[in-house]
């Protein structure tokens, strides 16, 4: 598939902070974590079409692109989302579209996508909430990209997790013409997913860089396409999807005040919630052709699909950001 190639070197800076994935027993881990640092934006353009609230900053791109710094670049799980796919080439890994393994792994990417998507559309609207991803880089061709990243290396990101931000929200706002794609799509937010070409032996799982309180502007989703010799399925792509919304994870005790009892007792319960399990719970096994993990109570809370949750009560967390 041809796509527009990007040359992009990018000297990427680090912010103090401590950040990693964790791992519950018997599960890949898939955490969202935060920096103390706020991703801040220089100048304003005079481009009316996207401002809509005084929330609202221009990044200091030439593309003038703005995000909400409270709610990030993926706002609010209702109306037109654009989802770009930029695929990686890092320190250590990259891809070849000429090569038939590259072909096979594109066109699950674009499968995932379809049932994630889907997915999420209509859990959203059993919560009377009208929402179209828009994802298709075979109608919008300037949905995928490809980037030269090279001063990072995807086994870094646990111990240089910041740079990876810097680094991928700089990579964007200087070689992604968002602003254009809203207006060709029709959207009026975006989430970006980074696709890395990770080796069996990688060990690492995707994670989610989310908009809380204007410390992640930029909604990256870094997805390591395999790990520990299994593909990513439909419902990893779903997972750090509903992170982009503020949604946080449930097999770990992080953010919005979740206790470790609670993940306790999710986990002794058998919660079979998106943002705790993404394998089949009967089977222990990935599924590719559909989604078998649920949107509860919590999850739809903390994406703003409902402003009521019983267990959010019930345990006393913090309240949703939307």
């Amino acid at each position: 598939m041809k796509r527009r190639i990007i040359a992009c070197c990018l000297a990427a800076s680090m912010v103090l902070g401590l950040a990693g994935c964790m791992e519950e027993e018997g599960y890949e881990g898939y955490e969202a974590d935060y920096s103390e640092e706020q991703y801040e934006s220089s100048e304003e353009t005079e481009d009316e079409e996207y401002y809509s609230e005084s929330e609202t900053t221009y990044s200091d791109s030439e593309y003038g692109y703005p995000y909400d710094n409270h709610l990030g670049t993926a706002k609010e799980l209702e109306g037109k989302i654009a989802v770009v796919s930029i695929f990686v080439n890092d320190a250590t890994t990259g891809w070849n579209f000429e090569s038939e393994a590259d072909q096979q792994l594109d066109a699950l990417i674009y499968k995932d996508l379809e049932i994630a998507t889907d997915y999420l559309e209509n859990v959203s609207k059993s919560y009377g909430k009208d929402v179209e991803f828009i994802y298709d880089w075979e109608q919008y061709p300037e949905l995928a990209v490809d980037l030269d990243i090279t001063d990072i290396d995807y086994r870094e990101v646990d111990s240089n997790y910041n740079q990876f931000y810097n680094a991928g929200s700089n990579s964007i706002d200087q070689n992604v013409q968002t602003a254009k794609i809203l207006s060709d799509v029709g959207a009026d937010q975006v989430i970006y997913m980074m696709y890395f070409n990770t080796p069996e032996t990688n060990t690492i799982t995707s994670t989610t860089f989310f908009c809380h309180d204007s410390e992640f502007t930029y909604e990256i989703c870094f997805m390591f396409m395999n790990c520990e010799g299994y593909l990513e399925c439909p419902s990893h792509f779903a997972h750090e999807m509903l992170h982009t919304f503020g949604v946080p994870d449930l097999y770990t005790a992080v953010d919005y005040g979740i206790t470790q009892e609670y993940v306790d007792y999710a986990a002794n319960s058998g919660l079979n919630d998106i943002m705790r399990i993404n394998d089949d719970p009967e089977t222990g096994l990935y599924v590719y052709d559909s989604i078998p993990n649920e949107v509860t109570d919590i999850t739809a809370y903390y994406a703003g699909l409902t402003d009521y949750s019983e267990t959010v009560n019930e345990w006393g967390f913090a309240p949703s950001q939307h």
